[in-house]
């Protein structure tokens, strides 16, 4: 086989772990980030995300740090158990020439999906309560998104012959962790004024699998595919929130938030996978199969004309934006006592607290956001090359190199969304009960539809509620354990681009230039596509996506 006709590449996008957010976005719940959905909390998410405006335990660190001025001093864990599930019906595409038995005569491929399995987000903070007037807070969050996900390997075909699962080219396997610490402070500068920033200090790793395709021109097939596992890791991911909380009036609370987060700019390896996708390896005999890994001064290849050229590691460098988000929010809340009452209560020793659960009949609020997801025009993924553009790192098991350039183009727009949601207490300073709702326009277009974040519009229902133990008969004592859960599902439009002469993503291809094609730059080729991609796209077909979240808390308040 010539030395050109075989790749491994990483062509899976990775997820972020916004924790970006404490994170991960391998992986803290955001405004309208297409990474995420909302949101983390019990109270927030049952809420509908309806919370920047309350903003009252210690999740406002991070979701709008000017609440913690006025909070009752408290710790609590909770934990989100997330299930996303994702589905694809892949369409081949009419200029596609592999062959590929698994795709029927009208070029439809069976539909597979992700093996549904939880992923975990849990929130720990605390606050502390320093005066009437400031207070701060910490806080260790992870993303209000999917984990891990695994996909088939191996599908089926109508005969019952286990052949290579379709969405291989587009992802295999999804997991990492990102978290973010956090610490925070806000304070009442004025009489009903709050302001609040806090800084995060979060970190990556993430692990991806996809294949690449052997053969850049007709004929190729599934057995010289190749798989392979990307596995890079960021130490160090700033995050900055601001945030503004202004009471109106007794009944009236008014705030914003903004928060900006570098770039997520990780490193690390790929291991590759050759003849991973043949007919033995599909019953279970991997004796054929080649493994390597750039981790090896050698790439893992065993041959001496190899050794020093991935040196120590590091060779794969990934960046990925995390857009920038705001929110705004108008909250009513109905006392039980004036704010005047309250304020007399505090100056005969009655400390005044922000305290919903105590203080209000009920409340209901209106957010407005926005996340700056324009900024992800691309998945960045390069690998070292040499100045003509061919890469330079060799693949274990073929005569072949690594692709240098692995991006994968997303072209997101920016999304808005309204989120509406409020609490009932039934039983004062007792019980309370909520739900909430929202709708997000989508992140992604059709041209560019993938199965790693769920990009398409947006609609949200939550419910949920709280019951707290009072420590104590003395009312002057704040001494309590508060008992949370809460429980969201979101539903998504399909995404769908069925018409099988239509453009997209193409798949990662060993070979620089389809067919006759001859390279004119470091990244293009003679026909006009890009340099180590097919020549037809590999995303065509319908994504569907559902999401449930199932949110447990506890507090102590002291």
């Amino acid at each position: 086989m010539h030395r050109r006709t075989r790749h491994a590449l990483w062509a899976a996008s990775l997820v972020v772990p916004t924790f970006a957010a404490l994170v991960c976005s391998p992986r803290e719940a955001r405004a309208s980030n297409v990474t995420e959905v909302p949101d983390n909390g019990s109270e927030q998410m049952g809420r509908g995300g309806a919370w920047v405006a309350r903003a009252s335990d210690p999740l406002a660190t991070t979701f709008n740090p000017a609440g913690l001025a006025g909070q009752p001093s408290r710790v609590t864990i909770q934990n989100s158990l997330i299930f996303h599930h994702t589905c694809f019906s892949r369409v081949k595409a009419a200029g596609d020439t592999s062959v590929d038995l698994l795709a029927g005569g009208d070029g439809r491929f069976p539909r597979v999906c992700n093996d549904v399995e939880p992923a975990f987000n849990p929130q720990i903070g605390g606050t502390l309560r320093i005066n009437d007037r400031l207070g701060i807070g910490a806080l260790v969050i992870g993303p209000s998104s999917a984990g891990e996900k695994n996909w088939p390997d191996f599908v089926e075909d109508g005969g019952g012959t286990l052949r290579a699962a379709p969405q291989r080219y587009l992802l295999a396997r999804q997991a990492g962790i990102i978290l973010f610490p956090t610490v925070g402070v806000g304070y009442e500068v004025v009489s009903n004024l709050r302001l609040g920033v806090s800084f995060g200090w979060g970190f990556a790793k993430i692990k991806n699998a996809a294949a690449t395709v052997a053969l850049n021109s007709g004929g190729q097939t599934s057995d010289n595919d190749v798989r392979a596992n990307l596995q890079v890791r960021d130490y160090f991911i700033p995050r900055v929130s601001a945030g503004g909380l202004w009471s109106v009036s007794p009944e009236i609370d008014v705030a914003g938030w903004y928060q900006w987060t570098d770039a997520i700019k990780a490193v690390g390896d790929v291991g590759t996978a050759t003849s991973f996708y043949t007919a033995a390896n599909a019953r279970g005999d991997e004796s054929g199969v080649g493994y390597g890994d750039t981790i090896f001064s050698d790439c893992g290849t065993g041959r001496p004309q190899d050794e020093g050229k991935c040196g120590k590691g590091d060779n794969a460098k990934v960046k990925l934006a995390v857009p920038m988000e705001a929110k705004v929010g108008l909250r009513y809340h109905r006392p039980r006592v004036s704010l005047e009452e309250a304020q007399t209560q505090a100056s005969t020793g009655k400390t005044y607290r922000r305290d919903p659960l105590a203080n209000d009949l009920f409340d209901v609020e209106l957010d407005l956001t926005w996340a700056n997801n324009s900024a992800i025009d691309a998945l960045e993924v390069r690998f070292p090359s040499d100045p003509s553009g061919a890469g330079r790192l060799p693949v274990s098991g073929i005569n072949s190199e690594i692709p240098p350039n692995a991006d994968q183009p997303r072209q997101y727009r920016d999304v808005f969304g309204i989120r509406l949601g409020g609490d009932f207490n039934v039983l004062p300073d007792r019980l309370a009960l909520r739900a909430g709702a929202y709708i997000e326009t989508g992140a992604g277009r059709d041209q560019f539809q993938h199965i790693d974040f769920a990009a398409s519009q947006r609609i949200g229902f939550a419910l949920g509620g709280t019951y707290r133990i009072r420590l104590g008969k003395d009312p002057a004592r704040t001494d309590a354990i508060e008992i949370m859960a809460g429980y969201g599902h979101t539903f998504f439009a399909d995404q769908t681009r069925t018409d099988r002469s239509a453009t997209g993503i193409g798949a990662l291809a060993g070979a620089p230039c389809p067919g006759d094609a001859t390279v004119t730059g470091p990244n293009r080729c003679s026909d006009g596509t890009q340099r180590y991609r097919t020549s037809w796209p590999v995303n065509l077909g319908t994504i569907t996506n559902a999401l449930n979240v199932i949110n447990v808390g506890l507090a102590y308040r002291f």
